[in-house]
């Protein structure tokens, strides 16, 4: 598979007091190598044009070929590169090659590398609603050119190599799944497409025709957090008799509904009703025959969205305002579940996304061990919590699961490092939470949150909360209200004077294999 490198050379200036020093590209261009290097065959082949000859008018058939030739585009975004008249044209190269994929097929072959602050209203429309790997810091109330970037002075700073790490994970296992572009400009080859089996499916109804392009949007959306959507984006809902039958299979895929509700009521199948409410109606049985048991722990719901103004293809609002509750009846009944929102598509996006992370379906157990099998769990605590930690790490071993240390002593980089790697190697972790700042058990939970930006292969088995003593007020929260997309079983043992089996027998049950007790997630 081969990745072009789309930059601004005035992004890869060394530093004028340092000869040795490299560019943020060159330098960047060949970290990433070494890793693919360590994470072995097939390795991606990244191509950047080096040529120090000056550009003409007419466009570049090196480059030109060259786009022609990859299946992901690399984007080394900066006001430098939107500067650029031909970094613009280089994406619309791409744009070209890989037409026939449509526009979210597009997106999904572009991954963008922020060197600076770039607001998303303010780039390219194929380059918008993309997060990418960001090499700077900068908080909300800066202004323009204050970030702190990753790499200055020709040398890495701060979080830029585990962004490396995590850029050539995601780059690497595109490389597992492509199919090889047919040679040649325009190729069009078609893309094997892989998605995991662990991910997690949304059904996001089919609109009327007024909400379309705000249905596309969310598709997007949802596509690259890593959802699964159904039906899918190409697949119609049948015309026929056969409309219900249809959405009640989809629905049955997945753990909530999502409705996009504008003033039209969509076609009409045979002997049905409108689309939209068809829906609505199918998504509201499903509600009422939710298993929670069934879906992890989190019973299906609907999400409504009916914005209280409309925008329309050409961006002009509508002049009144709608009450989301008011459309809803127009369409169905309201249930006790719904949620509903009328903000803008952009704020209903975040929603939708920080609404399903809060709600994340418990992992499934993993299977029983054998006579041969081991577990490892990662035991992580602050140093203030060693003895804790100790004293939970001889029960693991009394039960045969060899507990993983993390490290606290050398170079904090590599420190950080060796932390990450344990998280992607140990599929079981538990926070060991004793006398710390709550600061730290908040901030260690929510690295726990997104698997895959971990750079792991699959969810975990589990991610325990052990709270021992002293009790306080805020353990007493995180007992009360554990963060579900974070957290799996919490065990509140802040009043036991030392740590016993029966104590930590459902963190030793969740690792080895048997489901936990009902109630304890």
């Amino acid at each position: 598979m081969q990745i072009f490198v789309s930059y601004a050379r005035n992004d890869d200036l060394p530093p004028l007091e340092s000869s040795d020093a490299k560019g943020f590209v060159t330098a960047l261009y060949g970290h990433l190598n070494y890793q693919f290097k360590a994470l072995g065959p097939p390795m991606p082949v990244l191509w950047r044009d080096t040529r120090s000859i000056g550009r003409s008018d007419q466009f570049d058939p090196i480059i030109e070929g060259a786009i022609g030739d990859s299946d992901l585009f690399l984007v080394i975004l900066s006001r430098n590169w939107l500067s650029r008249e031909f970094c613009r044209k280089e994406l619309e190269l791409f744009k070209q090659r890989w037409a026939k994929e449509g526009e979210a097929g597009i997106k999904r072959r572009i991954v963008v590398v922020a060197k600076q602050h770039i607001e998303f209203e303010d780039r390219p429309a194929l380059l918008q609603g993309q997060e990418g790997y960001w090499f700077y810091r900068r908080d909300a109330d800066e202004g323009v050119g204050i970030e702190q970037e990753f790499f200055s002075g020709g040398k890495p700073q701060g979080e830029y190599y585990d962004l490396v790490k995590r850029l050539a994970v995601d780059l690497w296992r595109r490389a597992q799944s492509e199919t090889p572009p047919v040679p040649g400009k325009g190729g069009g080859g078609a893309e094997k497409e892989t998605k995991a089996d662990d991910a997690r499916t949304v059904y996001l109804a089919k609109p009327a025709a007024d909400m379309r392009s705000a249905y596309l949007r969310l598709v997007d959306e949802l596509e690259q957090r890593g959802y699964r959507v159904v039906p899918e984006r190409g697949t119609e809902i049948p015309y026929d008799g056969s409309a219900p039958a249809f959405v009640r299979s989809e629905l049955a895929k997945a753990e909530a509904s999502i409705h996009v509700l504008g003033e039209k009521a969509g076609y009409t199948p045979e002997d049905s009703e409108p689309i939209v409410k068809l829906q609505l109606q199918l998504a509201a049985e499903r509600v009422s025959k939710s298993d929670a048991v069934a879906t992890g722990g989190v019973p299906f719901r609907r999400i409504v969205w009916a914005p209280r103004v409309i925008v329309d293809e050409q961006g002009a609002a509508s002049a009144v305002e709608r009450d989301p509750l008011v459309v809803l009846s127009r369409f169905d009944k309201q249930a006790e579940s719904d949620k509903i929102e009328g903000s803008e598509l952009s704020k209903f996006a975040e929603f939708v996304i920080q609404h399903l992370d809060r709600t994340a379906p418990l992992p499934p157990a993993p299977p029983p061990l054998g006579e041969t099998d081991a577990r490892r769990l990662y035991v992580y605590y602050h140093p203030e919590d060693r003895k804790l930690a100790l004293d939970f790490g001889k029960l693991l071993q009394e039960h045969e699961i060899e507990p993983v240390w993390p490290a606290f002593q050398g170079d904090p980089a590599q420190i950080r490092a060796y932390h990450r790697e344990k998280l992607q190697e140990c599929d079981a972790v538990v926070l060991c939470w004793g006398s710390a700042a709550d600061l730290w058990v908040k901030a260690s939970a929510h690295e726990l949150r997104n698997w895959r930006e971990l750079g792991r292969e699959k969810r975990f088995d589990l991610r325990g909360l052990l709270a021992g003593p002293p009790p306080g007020e805020f353990k007493d929260v995180l007992m009360e209200l554990p963060p579900r997309s974070e957290i799996d079983v919490v065990l509140d043992l802040t009043k036991d004077e030392e740590l016993t089996t029966a104590g930590v027998e459902p963190l030793i049950k969740r690792t080895r294999g048997a489901s936990p007790p009902a109630g304890e997630a």
